[in-house]
């Protein structure tokens, strides 16, 4: 598993809240709230699917990181799932 699907693991498995905004390219922005207030986001862009999410920016109460991490279309259908609904 890379460090992408890792994330996204974590996200999606810890994750309460989510909520998705468009980019400025026309993309999507999936920003999905763990239990402990981390927010992690991932984004795609706007004529992608599950293949082409990545994990970026990690938000926390103690600080945060940028991440451009690819996520594999495996564990991008769960991201494409909640952005799409």
């Amino acid at each position: 598993m890379n460090f992408g699907d890792s994330l996204t693991r974590q996200a999606l498995t810890e994750g309460g809240r989510y909520g998705v905004t468009p980019t400025a390219s026309g993309g999507l922005r999936l920003a999905i709230t763990h239990d402990c207030g981390s927010v992690q986001h991932f984004e795609r862009p706007a004529a992608g699917g599950a293949g082409d999410w990545m994990a970026t920016d990690l938000e926390s109460p103690g600080g945060g990181c940028a991440f451009r991490e690819p996520t594999t279309a495996e564990w991008g259908r769960g991201l494409e799932l909640l952005a799409t609904k």
